[in-house]
């Protein structure tokens, strides 16, 4: 078997620890410990790094999302990041902030290879969502996608975890296909496309079809609900689709 679909979730370890080294190990909430929420930092977001960090830090972007059904506002900044002895990284930094103005971090993603600008893709009066794409470096096709999630009118954001479906979704291919990233998400629709390799396929291109996954959000987590997988079938033959909907999960 070839290489398989890579997520970075929450519990893939943190790439740009506070020290500044590749060398220096450390947990999300040391990162958050890290983040700085003081007023006259988050007035200069559009050019100053929220993100106290032992090594080169910039902002390349940074911007506010508007979400009323959460009674606030929700203030982004994407940095790019250098440590002092290894590659670079990207990160964004998510900042609630009230009616009164007050602050809270919302929640942080980063990337070793790409990483997109947060996007509203839903908002109502039970939710909304914060859509952060993102791949990883290399070849192997992965993704560094980012989803948060506010709730109630005081606007309690939290991050969920989008990659723990993983292999509980490849275990409904059937034998001999496996998940080959990288992912495309569509939050707006709790709806994703993943390509599909078969046994014998490359590194490259996934000649399997393409699996349709269906999810739900469960407390923090993406949570399959079901699965359509569109086999690649030779020119002139009919598609046969194959719809399996998993059990529901205990808790």
């Amino acid at each position: 078997m070839s290489l398989t679909l890579a997520f970075a979730s929450l519990t893939t370890p943190v790439i740009s620890c506070p020290s500044g080294s590749i060398e220096s190990e450390c947990s999300r909430a040391n990162v958050a410990q890290k983040i700085a929420l003081a007023p006259d930092r988050v007035a200069k977001i559009a050019d100053t790094c929220l993100y106290d960090y032992g090594g080169r830090c910039g902002v390349e972007a940074s911007g506010r999302i508007d979400v009323p059904e959460r009674g606030g506002t929700l203030l982004w900044q994407k940095l790019s990041l250098a440590p002092r002895d290894g590659p670079g990284a990207w990160m964004v930094v998510l900042i609630a902030r009230d009616a009164a103005g007050k602050t809270a971090l919302a929640g942080f993603a980063e990337s070793s290879g790409s990483i997109g600008t947060p996007d509203l893709v839903s908002s109502n009066g039970e939710r909304s969502l914060v859509h952060v794409t993102g791949t990883l470096a290399g070849s192997g096709g992965g993704n560094a996608d980012a989803l948060f999630a506010g709730e109630g009118a005081a606007a309690t954001w939290h991050q969920i975890d989008i990659g723990g479906w993983y292999d509980e979704g490849g275990k409904l291919l059937p034998k001999g296909y496996w998940l080959r990233g990288p992912a495309d998400f569509r939050f707006d629709e709790m709806f994703a496309i993943v390509p599909v390799a078969r046994d014998g396929d490359g590194n490259c291109c996934p000649r399997g079809g393409q699996a349709l996954f269906d999810y739900s959000i469960v407390g923090d987590r993406l949570v399959v609900d079901g699965m359509r997988f569109q086999p690649m079938q030779p020119v002139g033959d009919a598609v046969e689709q194959v719809v399996v909907r998993p059990k529901p999960p205990r808790y």
